[in-house]
């Protein structure tokens, strides 16, 4: 009987060790270390990767320019990226394929210190924006182009209306601190950090409150996005790491979760303080919705046209798949 039992537990124990052999590892980037991929990072948290049976490694770039390129390579087979880069990427002949939406609007704003927002007065509507100094990124960069945008849609001319000074993103406190900028167009955490962290600096357009153009609401920004030849052969496993996000992103969206959520990314963001983590997540939780649709693939092609990167827009069916459109249902259900 004990050597009927020894065989029994041996027996699990290796039915155990056999279905960890199956689970399949994976590697998932993200373009930047950001609450952008909040699901991402939610997903394998939370334990949702899993229940999928997927090991999930979340890999952290530096920006488009080394994620996709760790994409294309196959160091990645997939990334939560900006929408408007894999445009680029397309055009370009790449065929890479968004198969959902990570954050749909903007996390985006244009903050300004607080000694030029007393300069402007009262007169602190967008039109304002005119002869100010904006830290962006490099030409070609988000933050560029979105302030290349909203120039255009002021009817401003944004080489000669305004000074757009590329820079890092973690030069803009500094700068604006000694008067060199006036303000700097930035994404979350950035933001909440500036505003209700450090102090000395104020809103003056927040895409997460509404403000600026409709461009930037909606617009599947953030993607999950992958090679199409690697998603049409492993579509099952591209199934999973979707179903698996939508989960994450039905989670975050009750605010009910927002404690546990802020909890369970405190590891994942360590350098900020818990009461701005969760401020910030707050303010984004509706932006996180897994839909791609034709409006907002037309909203990112207006964007890059509109700017100068693209000279022509890039159609619907050639950069989504819309394969897992019922599992982005899930998310209403």
């Amino acid at each position: 009987m004990k050597a009927l039992v020894k065989l029994a537990i041996a027996g699990l124990a290796l039915a155990s060790m056999s279905g960890l052999a199956r689970a399949e590892n994976l590697s998932i980037g993200s373009s930047v270390h950001s609450l952008f991929s909040l699901p991402l990072y939610l997903a394998k948290e939370k334990g949702y990767f899993e229940a999928e049976g997927l090991n999930v490694e979340i890999i952290n770039f530096s920006g488009g320019s080394t994620a996709t390129p760790a994409l294309l390579g196959g160091s990645v087979v997939l990334q939560s990226a900006a929408t408007e880069n894999m445009l680029k990427v397309v055009a370009a002949g790449q065929p890479i394929k968004s198969v959902m939406t990570v954050q749909s609007t903007l996390n985006g704003a244009i903050v300004l210190s607080e000694a030029a927002a007393e300069k402007l007065g009262d007169n602190r509507s967008i039109e304002s924006v005119k002869g100010l100094k904006i830290g962006t990124l490099s030409r070609g960069g988000m933050a560029d182009m979105a302030m290349r945008y909203i120039a255009a849609d002021l009817g401003l001319d944004p080489e000669s209306d305004m000074s757009l000074m590329p820079m890092r993103p973690d030069a803009y406190v500094p700068s604006m601190q000694a008067g060199d900028i006036d303000g700097a167009m930035t994404v979350e955490p950035q933001q909440t950090l500036m505003v209700d962290g450090i102090g000395g600096f104020t809103y003056f357009v927040d895409m997460l409150a509404g403000d600026g153009p409709d461009v930037f609401q909606d617009m599947g920004w953030i993607s999950l996005q992958g090679k199409v030849d690697w998603i049409d052969a492993n579509g099952e496993t591209v199934r999973k790491v979707v179903k698996a996000m939508v989960a994450a992103q039905k989670f975050v969206s009750e605010e009910a979760n927002l404690d546990e959520v802020v909890t369970l990314m405190q590891p994942v963001f360590p350098n900020l303080e818990p009461a701005l983590l969760r401020k910030s997540i707050q303010k984004q939780i509706s932006t996180y919705t897994p839909y791609v649709t034709k409006e907002m693939i037309q909203k990112n092609n207006d964007l890059l046209t509109t700017s100068g990167v693209l000279q022509a827009a890039v159609p619907y069916e050639t950069v989504v798949d819309e394969s897992f459109s019922d599992l982005w249902d899930e998310f209403a259900k």
